[in-house]
This record gives structure tokens, C-alpha cells and sequence, in this order.
């Protein structure tokens, strides 16, 4: 504020071509003797009323719109999941109020942003809604964001611009799209809470602007349309994009290159923002109870949790899920023995209207004598087991509130990621579990529709885990055309040829049960040692391919484990009928094992005193963008460990991803074990 900007005009020449007249001119801008803005080959003309309608817009040719690879910074880090969404009025007023969670959901409770940083209001007050916005769409596949505005003829950038001859000024459809790129901005986690940050071009990059129409009185709606090429840190974080604007059906702007930043913020600012909200949730009281309590009526018990998961759905839900009996496939819970759900106590939310609010209660009866304990080789329920206790009502309130009955088309339900925290582990005597889980945001594109839900593991009133999780409806070509983690080559960990060099190489022995339904009479018929490898049937590693015990990116240990898919596996079976897909927490107990090999041979003075227990109180995150189906070939997992310590309590922390067949498609983090002594002296 305060300063002058001076102008330089400068007029080159005149053309007069048939009834058109043209000029043409460029300027420079400066702020005291400093160099502010420059344009060259500016183009201006007269043209009829008639002509202005018939300019046909902006043509683009087949190289224009041909798919090109986008940029994405090596120090890039996807900060919370992303989708494809649209916002509507209501969310984008939130957003100028400062509520992003308003807007973006459940993702943003607790985040705040700068009022610097906010969508403008008042007259500047450019957008009404977003349409889409795909993170991994566009022609770059790097993102586009798609946002609409409603016209009308007293707006006041048509009353003043220009009298007689309303127009709205090309300046301001560019800010138009500057405000379209701050939204895009936001949603993939760039905000920051400090006062005096603000959005800028980026200096020294060229733009190129066509404009082929006008928006007047008589527009009804413009579209804005930008479509991310670049994108990261440099060290501010920005983006450049090409933006399109549209009205009446005419593309009649174009922006090439047009960039932002967030100036004077950082990487670590950014990302210090979301570690916060993380900290937070795990700081949380695990004590506290559920805002009711169920009365303990059973309304679905386990025989119409069956039906739905592998016999006839209307038998689960009613008549409106008949057509999913015989002629259409559902979406479907696991299947025994991978069903850990036995009843539903309460339902708030209405059946068959899909939209956020309200929980549900389930339970879970724990058997001492169960597979998993017996597989596990030690008195501890494995973390997939934990993971799908948690997850299993998500599924059942999405079936419940019809959201196969929002396509024509046969959708596949997929988990897509999560952040939780464990604050106690369960073990055989646990008896009984409580779940309570609510829908916190539904979005649709398409066929695919995204749902967010907090979901609670309870033991007797006291909260052992919780966190936040989202799935995601697809259909069966849209996951067969899943690319796996985004801007993997810059996360990943390639040891180096020395560290090679003292690699190890295991082949892991088969012990039995070797599936779940192998009977046995106690856990100690399985139990060589409590800190033994699991047995067959739940050990998801055949051989460890490479390990170094010094390797790794932090110099802590590397360890690289490999298994062949059997399409005849248990699980594929279980998980789910009509469906075959090895379940996500599956892959996530096989980094679990790599990290148990791990410690035992650290540790291995150990194995007599002590079991595996999971790391408690620290918030832990996975993400799947893919899938393991019978047809894949080969799973390979790896760990990169990020601390361990001997004392007071012996423990390990990693992150690490599995591929399948080449392609990275999962990404786990904070995930790790501790040893501690058996909690049952006859084990």
C-alpha cells in the first residue's frame, strides 16, 4: 500500500484489415526504479457487436490438447489425501470465512489458514462454486481444478467497464483464475496459520494470453478451468498452469503459464502445519466415551451381517438391494474368516440417504482360541485383524446408506488410507469389542463416489484406537487403471552397491496352521518361541530377498520382503465374495513382519521373555492407491527404519511401501513394534 506503479505505453503500429482495425503495443511497469512487469506483442482491436459473436473462439490445435508429462518437484510430499471433488456455494463460503474443513471436510478439522490467504469476498467475490478438481487429472496429469460463476447484469465490473459498452475486464478474468489456483492450492494442504503470507505470480515465468469473446450482461455463466503442468517447491511453494475460460459453450481465454506462490512460506512451514494436527490427535484422551451409549438391543445380527457379505444383500438391508441378489454385484464385508463384525447395536443416520452425520455401534466378540492368535504365535490380536475391526462398519454404513444404489453401474469398494493411533493392544482375554463409526463427508464424480469416516475401537467404554479413513466406490476399469503412490522415484529408497554387498538373503520356513481353518487345541501347540515369524497362515513374506541391518536412508536398517500371489489363498476368498482382492491390512501386516525379523535378529536374547506388541500413542498413516488380485504375480514390501532403540523398552519405527508386480501402490508410515513380557504367564 502507498506505492505508485508507472507505465510505460508504448503504441507500435496501426492495421487497418478489411472493417477491423487493430494495434499494436507493448508496456513495462515499474514501482520506483524497480522493474515490476513487462508485455510484448500486445494485440488490441475494434470490432462490431456482430463480430464479437462470431469470433468462434479459441481453436486449439491436436498438439494442444495432446497428453504431456507434468513436473513434480523431487522435494514434493503429498501432505493429506486427495480426490476427485466438487465444493458447492455453501463450501466455498466457508472457505472465505476460513473454515476449510467447512469446505473440504473432516480432512481439515483443526487447520487453520492466514487471513491473508483466504478466498476473497465482498466485491471480490469471484468464484460461486468448483465443478471438479482431480489432483491427477488434466492434460498434464498433475492436477485440474474446474470453478463456475454466476453473471448478472449489475455486477459491478460490468456497470464501470465501460459505459455503453458493458464487458467484463480481461484483468479480472485473470484473477478469476488466480482465485480458481488458490482453491487448488488449499485443498492439497498448502496453508499456513501465520499472519502476512500472500499469493503472487511467480517472478520471471512468461504467459501467453489469447482472448477470442467477451462475458457481458448477457452471460449467464463463465467456467474457469486450469489444468496444473508445474508444480513444488522452489523453495515457496507454486504452481504453473494453463488456465481456460469459457462461456456459452466457447473457450474464450486462454492462459498459458499462468503461476502462483505462496510468498515467504516454506516447505517445513507447511508441513510443520499437518505434523501439528497430527501430535493433536494422538495427544487426544483415550478415555473418553462414546456420546451415548447403546441399550444393547441387537438390531443386525450376525446372520444378516452374513447375508450381506456372501449371501443375498435384500436379506441384510431390504428390497431396495434385490437386484444385487442374483443380477447385479455389491460391494461386500469380508467373509469368514475374515470377518470380525457379530452385531449392530445402534444406527443414528437414516437407511438409504447417503450423506454425512450420525454413528453406528457394532461388536465384536473375541474368541481366545482364535485363528489369528494361534497364526500369530503369540497373545496378541495382529494389527490386520485390529485394522479391519476398525474398518468393517465403514463398510457397513456405506452399504446401509445406499451407496450402491447411487450408479448403474456395479462399483468396487476400496479402502484408500487413514490416520490412527493404538493406545493399547488387545489380547485373548479382551472378551468383547465395541465399534462405533460415522460418515463424516460424501463426494461423487461419476461412477466414483469418496467417503470419509472417523471410526473407534472401544473395550469397555475405553477407547484403545481411533483414527480418520476414507474409501473410495470405482469401477472395475477405473481400478484396473489405478498408477500406484504419485512421484514414487522421490521417496522411495535404493540401496547403494556397497550396501548390497552386505546384504542378507532368509528364506522363511512354513509353520503350521497353514489357513485359518487348521484346528489346533491352544495357543502353545504353535508356540516354538513368543518372538518367533508368524505361522503360514497369516505370514504374508515368503523370503526376505534384502536385508542391511546399517542401510537405509537413516543408516538404521533396510529390509526388502518378497511373496509370490497364490490365487487360490485364503484370503482371496474371504476378501471378498464375488470380488477377490487381498485386503490392504494384509499388506500392512507384511511390513509389520519385516520389522518382527528384524527385531529378532536383533534381539535375539529376547525370544523367550517376550512378544511383539505394537507401538502405542503415536499416530500412524497408510496409503493405497492399488490393488492385489489373483492375476498379479509377485508382492514385494519394504521397511526403511526411522528409529530404534534398545532401552528402556526394545522398539523399532519404519515407513516403508509395497509394490505388486513392479508398480508401488502402498505407503505406510510410522508404523513399528516393542517387546514387551508376555502379559500370560502360561503362554
Amino acid at each position: 500500500p502507498g506505492d505508485t506503479i508507472r507505465y510505460e505505453i508504448e503504441i507500435e503500429k496501426f492495421v487497418h484489415q478489411g472493417g477491423t482495425h487493430l494495434f499494436f503495443f507493448n508496456f513495462q511497469g515499474f514501482i520506483g526504479n524497480t522493474h515490476l512487469i513487462k508485455m510484448k506483442n500486445g494485440c488490441a482491436g475494434f470490432f462490431t457487436e456482430e463480430e464479437m459473436k462470431k469470433s468462434g473462439g479459441i481453436i486449439l490445435t491436436q498438439k494442444d490438447k495432446s497428453f504431456l508429462e507434468g513436473k513434480i518437484t523431487s522435494n514434493w510430499k503429498e501432505l493429506v489425501p486427495t480426490f476427485v471433488e466438487s465444493y458447492d456455494d455453501n463450501a466455498l463460503e466457508a472457505l472465505r470465512n476460513g473454515d476449510l474443513a467447512g469446505c473440504f471436510g473432516n480432512l481439515f478439522d483443526g487447520i487453520k489458514i492466514a487471513e491473508s490467504l483466504r478466498l476473497p469476498g465482498g466485491r471480490m467475490k469471484l468464484i460461486d462454486r468448483i465443478l471438479l478438481i482431480d489432483p491427477r487429472g488434466g492434460r498434464y496429469g498433475t492436477g485440474i481444478i474446474r470453478g463456475e460463476t454466476d453473471i448478472h447484469p449489475d455486477d459491478w465490473f460490468l456497470t464501470c467497464h465501460f459505459k455503453d459498452d458493458k464487458v467484463m475486464p480481461g484483468t479480472l478474468m485473470y484473477e478469476c483464475c488466480a482465485h480458481t489456483l488458490r482453491i487448488f492450492c488449499q485443498r492439497i494442504g498448502w496453508v499456513v496459520e501465520k499472519a502476512g503470507k500472500c499469493y503472487e505470480p511467480v517472478a520471471g515465468v512468461k504467459s501467453i494470453l489469447k482472448c477470442r469473446g467477451p462475458v457481458t450482461p448477457e452471460t449467464e455463466h463463465v467456467i474457469y478451468e486450469a489444468e496444473i503442468k508445474e508444480i513444488g517447491y522452489m523453495p515457496e511453494p507454486y504452481l504453473i498452469a494453463d488456465a481456460h475460460i469459457f462461456s456459452g459453450g466457447q473457450r474464450i481465454v486462454f492462459f498459458k503459464d499462468i503461476s502462483l506462490k505462496i510468498t515467504d512460506a516454506t516447505r517445513k512451514e507447511i508441513e510443520s502445519v499437518w505434523k501439528k494436527r497430527e501430535e493433536t490427535l494422538a495427544e487426544t484422551e483415550p478415555d473418553d466415551k462414546p456420546d451415548d451409549k447403546s441399550d444393547g438391543k441387537i438390531l443386525f445380527d450376525r446372520e444378516k451381517i452374513l447375508a450381506y457379505s456372501i449371501g443375498k444383500p435384500s436379506e441384510a438391508f431390504g428390497k431396495p438391494y434385490e437386484p444385487f441378489d442374483e443380477k447385479r454385484v455389491i460391494a461386500r464385508l469380508p467373509g469368514p474368516p475374515y470377518l470380525f463384525m457379530d452385531r449392530i447395536t445402534r444406527i443414528e443416520p437414516d437407511a438409504w440417504d447417503l450423506k454425512p452425520g450420525g454413528w453406528i455401534e457394532a461388536e465384536y466378540d473375541i474368541d481366545p482360541e482364535a485363528w489369528y492368535f494361534k497364526a500369530n504365535r503369540q497373545p496378541i490380536m495382529p494389527y490386520c485383524v485390529i485394522l479391519e475391526i476398525a474398518l468393517q462398519p465403514c463398510g457397513w454404513l456405506a452399504a446401509y446408506l445406499g451407496s450402491a444404489l447411487q450408479s448403474s453401474n456395479d462399483l468396487k469398494f476400496r479402502n484408500l488410507g487413514g490416520n490412527m493411533v493404538l493406545y493399547s493392544d488387545v489380547f485373548p482375554d479382551s472378551k468383547r469389542l465395541s465399534m462405533r463409526t460415522s460418515m463424516k463427508q460424501v463426494s461423487s464424480a461419476g461412477d466414483m463416489i469418496i467417503e470419509h469416516f472417523e471410526t473407534r475401537i472401544l473395550r469397555e467404554d475405553k477407547i484403545i484406537y481411533k483414527g480418520n479413513t476414507y474409501f473410495g466406490f470405482f469401477t472395475e476399469d477405473a481400478l484396473a487403471k489405478q498408477l500406484g503412490i504419485r512421484n514414487i522415484s522421490d521417496q522411495i529408497y535404493i540401496p547403494a552397491d556397497d550396501e548390497m554387498k552386505r546384504s542378507r538373503i532368509y528364506k522363511l520356513e512354513d509353520i503350521p496352521p497353514f489357513s485359518p481353518d487348521e484346528t489346533g487345541d491352544g495357543l502353545e501347540v504353535y508356540t516354538d518361541s513368543a518372538s518367533a515369524m508368524p505361522a503360514k497362515a497369516l505370514r504374508m513374506i515368503d523370503r526376505i530377498e534384502t536385508y542391511i541391518p546399517d542401510g537405509g536412508p537413516f543408516g538404521l536398517g533396510f529390509i526388502r520382503g518378497i511373496k509370490m500371489v497364490d490365487p487360490d489363498e485364503w484370503f482371496f476368498k474371504a476378501h471378498f465374495y464375488q470380488d477377490p482382492v487381498c485386503p490392504g491390512s494384509l499388506g500392512i501386516e507384511s511390513f509389520l513382519q519385516l520389522l518382527r525379523f528384524i527385531a529378532i535378529d536383533r534381539w535375539p536374547d529376547l525370544s523367550e521373555k517376550c512378544v511383539f506388541a505394537h507401538l502405542t500413542e503415536k499416530v500412524h498413516k497408510w496409503i493405497y492407491r492399488g490393488q492385489v488380485i489373483p492375476g498379479n504375480k509377485k508382492v514385494e514390501v519394504e521397511a526403511s527404519v526411522t528409529g530404534i532403540q534398545d532401552q528402556p523398552v526394545p522398539s523399532i519405527q519404519a515407513d516403508g511401501f509395497l509394490k505388486v508386480d513392479g508398480l508401488y501402490i502402498y505407503k505406510m508410515e510410522n508404523f513399528g513394534l516393542r517387546l514387551i513380557h508376555t502379559p500370560f504367564a502360561d503362554f
